[in-house]
Formats: structure tokens, C-alpha cells, sequence
């Protein structure tokens, strides 16, 4: 349970990174509105709920279309092709800029051997070795 926390913490702190990042801190407002607008659309004009609309537009930008929701419009079909040829984009540079800054992060922290090796180090200083 622990490495599953601790990754999920490096993965924020990699999100964070993303966000201060001035080069990316748009992307996770931009594909935050991607979400939004699509949620909106589809709730509007395919008269799903609020939750079958935000679920259609996830996995829609995500690729994963499972097909158990779809839009019966023309307009919402032609809305779709658009949303999708804008949105992957959107995510796959967001996914890349949060993949980039979790690797930075993991490259910059000192590994286990090297941490323990510094502990040693000061243990055997503190003792007069």
C-alpha cells in the first residue's frame, strides 16, 4: 500500500511540476475546459445526465470508447469528430509534459544505494569513525 501512495505522490508532484511550469500550465486548464465543453455539449443536446455526459467526454478524450454511449445527432456527431481530433491532442501533450516532469523528478532524487550510503556516512562521522 505504501509504494502505491508514494507513487501517486510523485505522480502530483509531477502534475504540480506541469502547472508551474509557464512552457505547460495551460495544458490542465485547456484540456480541463475540453472536459467541461464537452460535458455541457452532450448533456445539452444528447439529453444525458450531467454524469453519462462528463463519463462520454473521458473516455471519448482518453480513446477508450466503449461504445455504450453514443451520439444520435448530426450535430453532436460532427461536434464529436472535432472534439476528438482537438482533444487527443490536447492530452497526449499533457500526458507527455506530466511523463517529462515525473522522469526529471525521479532522475534529479538521489537513489536507495545513495541515500543509504549517506546515512552510513553521517552515522560514521557522528561516531568518530
Amino acid at each position: 500500500m505504501v509504494p502505491l501512495f508514494l507513487a501517486f505522490r510523485k505522480l502530483a508532484r509531477a502534475v504540480v511540476a506541469v502547472c508551474r511550469d509557464p512552457e505547460t500550465k495551460a495544458l490542465p486548464f485547456v484540456a480541463g475546459a475540453l472536459v467541461l465543453s464537452g460535458t455541457i455539449v452532450y448533456w445539452q443536446f444528447e439529453d444525458w445526465t450531467v454524469v453519462e455526459s462528463l463519463y462520454f467526454s473521458i473516455v471519448t478524450l482518453t480513446t477508450v470508447g466503449y461504445g455504450d454511449l453514443t451520439p444520435t445527432t448530426a450535430g453532436t456527431q460532427i461536434f464529436t469528430i472535432v472534439y476528438i481530433l482537438t482533444g487527443i491532442g490536447v492530452f497526449v501533450a499533457l500526458l507527455a509534459s506530466v511523463a517529462q516532469q515525473y522522469i526529471a523528478q525521479k532522475a534529479e532524487a538521489p537513489s536507495a544505494r545513495e541515500r543509504l550510503g549517506a546515512r552510513r556516512q553521517r552515522g560514521q562521522a557522528e561516531n568518530g569513525g
